[in-house]
């Protein structure tokens, strides 16, 4: 069962969203903000990373490069979960191309359809799957 790291300060949206990941069969943690998160993500090596991006003290976008400079989490796959931008499809590709610029695979805009996220989440962890398979390492 993959471990997911939520990293949010928005506690209500955080809860909704670890409830749902639970709910399909993903084990989940925590963390409220982005020095929380890179600790977490030392300690716990999760599959994946649900990052927010504006959060107070270390933000998002500079605990992804933390974790990207690090050897034991460069690998860590992370999707920044954002407030941002809007469902134009111009701003949806240059928020896509931004998050891949600073380490992150994509982004999930708060307040779209969690099951949308969920599918995303599978996407990734089947692609790691795949290559790890392909280059002969198995779980």
């Amino acid at each position: 069962m993959p471990l997911i790291l939520i990293v949010d300060d928005d506690k209500d949206f955080s809860e909704i969203l670890r409830a749902k990941l639970v709910s399909k069969g993903f084990a989940v943690k925590t963390a409220k903000d982005g020095n929380e998160g890179v600790e977490m993500a030392k300690k716990h090596n999760p599959a994946l990373i649900l990052m927010d991006v504006q959060m107070p003290g270390k933000d998002g976008i500079s605990a992804t490069l933390d974790l990207k400079q690090d050897p034991h989490t460069k690998n860590i796959k992370i999707i920044y979960v954002t407030n941002l931008g809007d469902a134009s499809p111009g701003v949806t590709a240059l928020n896509r191309n931004f998050a891949q610029q600073t380490g992150a695979l994509n982004y999930f805009k708060k307040g779209g359809e969690l099951d949308i996220l969920v599918e995303k989440i599978r996407g990734v962890l089947a692609n790691e799957n795949q290559q790890n398979n392909a280059n002969g390492h198995h779980d």
